[in-house]
């Protein structure tokens, strides 16, 4: 019996834009070691990449405890960043 993930495009889409979000804020993160100015990019990624996170659990991997945790991470990252 194999267990095989079915996805839709959509669920394909938030996928890839996890990846990219992750890579873009290596690359930041690794840049604002030397401009401190980047670090704002980077909590701002951080609160994205939670809510994406946070959509991919509840949608794709059914796992649906966690996806507050995720959503409520993301408004305080990005709150945060732009408010201090």
């Amino acid at each position: 019996m194999k267990n095989k993930l079915e996805i839709n495009t959509i669920e394909q889409i938030t996928l890839l834009l996890q990846i990219s979000l992750a890579i873009f804020l290596i690359s930041f993160g690794i840049a604002s070691l030397f401009e401190k100015e980047l670090f704002i990019i980077c909590q701002i990624l951080i609160g994205l990449l939670m809510f994406v996170i946070g959509y991919n659990n509840h949608k794709i991997y059914k796992r649906k405890y966690m996806t507050p945790i995720y959503i409520g991470l993301g408004i305080v990252i990005i709150s945060a960043a732009l408010f201090a």
